[in-house]
């Protein structure tokens, strides 16, 4: 039985692009924001760590991402910061764990 997992993903302090996370062993991810902040964050994804691809809408709240697509690595562009430390976190079924 696939067992749930989550991982942290680096979101910069200011403008610019986190570091990516593989995130291939999940199934149905979600991401979620959080933290006070004033700025606003885009969620991108890549299925060969090279071409990153935006997934949603800019985030300038706190709240959860539903990722539907299939991708290997996600990671976190940061577009404008103002104020505060938003996190995220990409959550999932772990598959190797059946």
């Amino acid at each position: 039985m696939a067992r749930p997992e989550k991982i942290p993903l680096d979101v910069p302090t200011a403008t610019g692009v986190g570091q990516a996370s593989n995130v291939f062993r999940f199934r149905d991810k979600t991401v979620q924001v959080a933290g006070p902040f004033v700025g606003s964050l885009q969620l991108e994804g890549s299925i060969d760590g090279s071409d990153y691809e935006p997934i949603g809408a800019p985030v300038t709240a706190p709240g959860f991402i539903p990722v539907p697509v299939t991708v290997e690595f996600l990671r976190v562009r940061v577009t404008a910061l103002t104020s505060g430390t938003p996190k995220a976190v990409a959550a999932g079924f772990d598959f190797r764990a059946e």
